[in-house]
């Protein structure tokens, strides 16, 4: 199975699994734990309310605009492109400022810090039953399926022929390293990590040289080069470590909606260029107004329409499984998961012919 199948084979459009990872983070990120403890409890308002909202879509709205700037003919090509890049950085300090100093009287939701609590203090699994490691050792196998899965998909499109990368790929080191990271925070009881969408795609393409074409009648942005370096992520990850030092100021003056409106940047920007979009558009357009697309030029209509309402209904079922409040419908995510592989290869080709469905996972 090659790595574009891998792509292709979950159903899923990379958009929708943006808008998934958003979701999911907001729900962690409005429900912290309670490290402090205050003895007026905040009751929210309206203000508060309608304040939350313009703060998290004016930080979208600064985003996005920056983010589109380049295309703009204002300024030098250098400076677009400066503020295109630090578009997010931008837009996040330009609110947090805002709601901080010029709306002090309406009390915003921001996180909860407590200095007494230690990061690195080990879990104490002496205390655990037999029964709770088995039960574990289960639920750790689901897990790590889906971060294979999430690993090589977004592996996968970080390393798309269209983004013209010349350095051989790391699918095995990278799965390797992480599972000994993974480890070590398991034992203190942190986070996680693995590739995520759209983190990893939108890296490589702020290193890359773009250019606009003329492609079938339309002007789009084509990657001409990569600076391939993994530097740049090292660098990050430092620098993320190093944020625990801005506790609890000036971090905890970062607003909850500034947040959000962080996670809809993330989940808009990842849009761009993205097949099923385009798909849901024509369920909107004119087909005399229909862009000269390869799937469009090889598969009929109405097999388009039946690819994309089947890769909805795909969507669907994951949100529901993955957003559901129960904590045992979320266990099963995984097997979810990996069941669209037979219903990619086995019941899709009984709907829609195998070559009309290849030439709409293919990227050209």
């Amino acid at each position: 199975m090659d790595r574009r199948s891998l792509v292709s084979l979950l159903g899923l459009s990379t958009s929708l699994n943006a808008s998934f990872h958003t979701a999911l983070n907001a729900s962690l990120l409005s429900s912290p734990p309670d490290l402090t403890v205050s003895s007026h409890p905040e009751h929210p308002s309206r203000d508060t309310a309608v304040l939350s909202l313009l703060i998290m879509l004016g930080t979208l709205w600064l985003g996005y605009t920056l983010y589109q700037f380049k295309k703009s003919p204002y300024l030098h090509p250098y400076m677009r492109e400066i503020l295109s890049d630090c578009a997010l950085p931008i837009s996040v300090l330009t609110f947090s400022l805002i709601c901080s100093y010029g709306f002090r009287e309406i009390k915003m939701s921001k996180f909860r810090y407590n200095p007494s609590e230690s990061l690195f203090k080990m879990a104490k699994m002496q205390s655990l039953s037999l029964g709770a490691i088995g039960s574990a050792m289960g639920l750790g196998f689901l897990l790590s399926m889906l971060f294979f899965i999430e690993q090589n998909l977004v592996a996968a499109l970080a390393n798309a022929p269209e983004n013209r990368l010349v350095k051989g790929t790391a699918y095995h080191w990278d799965l390797l390293l992480i599972a000994i990271i993974n480890t070590g925070l398991s034992l203190f009881g942190m986070p996680w990590i693995h590739a995520a969408y759209p983190h990893s795609p939108l890296h490589v393409r702020a290193l890359a040289q773009v250019e606009d074409r003329v492609e079938h009648g339309h002007i789009c942005e084509t990657i001409v080069s990569v600076k391939e370096t993994r530097l740049t992520s090292l660098g990050a990850s430092i620098l993320v470590g190093f944020s625990l030092l801005l506790l609890p100021f000036p971090l905890q003056w970062i607003p909850k909606p500034v947040l959000y409106g962080l996670f809809l940047y993330i989940a808009l920007t990842s849009i761009d260029a993205n097949q099923l979009f385009e798909r849901l558009a024509l369920l909107l357009k004119d087909q005399a107004s229909y862009p000269p697309t390869h799937y469009i030029r090889r598969v009929p209509q109405r097999k388009i329409h039946y690819f994309t309402g089947l890769q909805v209904l795909q969507l669907l079922l994951l949100c529901a499984f993955g957003m559901s409040p129960l904590p045992y419908m979320k266990m099963i995510f995984p097997l979810i998961m990996i069941t669209m592989i037979p219903i990619r290869y086995k019941l899709l080709p009984q709907i829609i012919e195998a070559k009309y469905l290849d030439a709409m996972d293919a990227e050209h």
